[in-house]
């Protein structure tokens, strides 16, 4: 039988198994320690040592609820060539903290035998590594808040990977089809994950906005959003589970015929001049009169709005690389930090065309350096499933923190939802009016 190739640790029974310094569980979370009422100010949690097949790569992933005063770091380390490497970080992770991955070519790397580049960690020793061990630190800045991490998790690339395809299926799961080009351009074609995020989560009711998700997984060290490892921790965040994995097409299958959809990564040839590019996997169609075995994805790129796509199995076999978001829903009472969200009012700016933000009667102007997503989407026209399926149009900012509006969009009677969402990806939505 092949080995496991992913390790999931949650709840209280398999985070017990692993070494609590100055961290303790509580309802199945690792938590900073209480002393006297306060929490110590730093604390580590490390899973026990696990075997895997000979790998060559790994991803590591988590699911926090960081309060703002709060970060966790995620770490891990391999057994190589007779003897463990030195421990990696992934970067120390909250929405509200400014980002940044770490990449060996810009550091120093301790001992040579593992590098890390943003979301991955490749092993430099001949044969690979065959065990692999995870820590993640919490930190507060407050000693009467915590974080709390409820999932940690790993996955390997094995060296020798027989990839298998299983039994054919006819299943079709549903997943909001979001095109990149109806959405905000500012992470250029790397919008691609946030958009099949949020169709993952917004499949179970959540309607979240790509933006919102987008702004709180941006790496600042690439200036993108493609770090998966960010993507799960934004996901999580929002109270979903989710974690990276590598998956054959069998293991897809199966996910498929449990109902759930995932996002996959495909070389991306075709699409972004051979950058990997995340797609959404919807199911599996068999037509048995000609054989014919397809995969149905949504693609972010396509044109002309018609992301729905068929891929022949042989093909998706060729170009995805095996690296799999998989994001099941959350528990109601699981602890969020996203979404955010502020309803506004907007009054008559002291300009034409400008209106400027209200909250509970006093202004709420956007800070001067706002350098988020601001946009206008029309309202009376045909029902959207979602709110990220509607059209939007980039709008201005005022100079005093207002919202412009194009003359093109000022006719009577109309009316708008407008969106800004800003770096830590909380969302101001106001309706706009205009008179007749």
């Amino acid at each position: 039988m092949e080995q496991k190739r992913t390790i999931t640790l949650y709840g209280a029974d398999r985070f017990s198994r692993g070494a609590l310094d100055n961290v303790t569980l509580q309802d199945g979370a690792i938590i900073l320690d209480d002393v006297g009422g306060q929490h110590v100010l730093y604390g580590c949690y490390t899973s026990p040592e696990f075997s895997l097949p000979p790998f060559c790569s790994l991803n590591v992933s988590w699911n926090a609820h960081t309060p703002v005063g709060t970060v966790v770091e995620a770490q891990c380390r391999v057994w190589a060539g007779g003897k463990w490497s030195g421990w990696k970080s992934f970067g120390k992770w909250s929405p509200d903290y400014p980002r940044c991955s770490v990449r060996d070519a810009d550091t120093t790397s301790d001992d040579q035998m593992i590098f890390i580049a943003g979301d991955t960690v490749t092993i430099a020793v001949a044969g690979g590594a065959t065990a692999l061990q995870m820590r993640v630190f919490l930190y507060t800045d407050k000693e009467e808040i915590t974080p709390s991490v409820r999932l940690l998790a790993a996955s390997v690339r094995p060296i020798q990977w027989n990839r298998k395809n299983g039994k054919p299926l006819n299943r079709k799961v549903y997943l909001p089809e979001y095109n990149i080009r109806t959405h905000d351009p500012s992470f250029g074609s790397s919008m691609d994950l946030p958009l099949e995020l949020a169709a993952l989560m917004n499949q179970y009711g959540n309607d979240v906005l790509p933006e919102e998700i987008a702004y709180i997984m941006a790496d600042g060290a690439t200036a993108d959003c493609h770090n998966a490892a960010y993507a799960a921790a934004a996901a999580g965040c929002m109270g979903s589970e989710c974690y990276q994995a590598w998956m054959d097409v069998q293991e897809l299958r199966s996910e498929v015929r449990q109902g759930n959809a995932l996002a996959v990564e495909l070389d991306g040839a075709l699409v972004r001049e051979n950058n990997p590019v995340w797609m959404g996997l919807r199911g599996f169609g068999y037509d048995e009169a000609v054989c014919a075995d397809y995969v149905l994805l949504n693609d972010p790129f396509a044109p002309r709005g018609a992301v729905a796509r068929t891929m022949d199995v042989e093909e998706f076999n060729r170009r995805a690389t095996g690296r799999v978001l998989v994001l099941h829903a959350g528990s109601r009472e699981t602890e969020c930090d996203r979404p955010l969200r502020f309803t506004c009012s907007l009054k008559p700016g002291a300009e034409a065309r400008t209106w400027d933000f209200v909250f509970h009667g006093d202004p709420l102007p956007l800070p001067e350096d706002f350098a988020g997503w601001l946009a206008a989407s029309p309202r009376g026209g045909p029902a959207s499933a979602t709110t990220a399926a509607r059209k939007f149009f980039r709008i201005e900012r005022t100079e005093d923190g207002g919202i412009r509006l194009p003359q093109t969009m000022c006719q009577p009677g109309l009316r708008y939802t407008i969106f800004a969402v800003d770096v830590n990806g909380i969302l101001r939505v106001a309706e706009l009016q205009l008179a007749n």
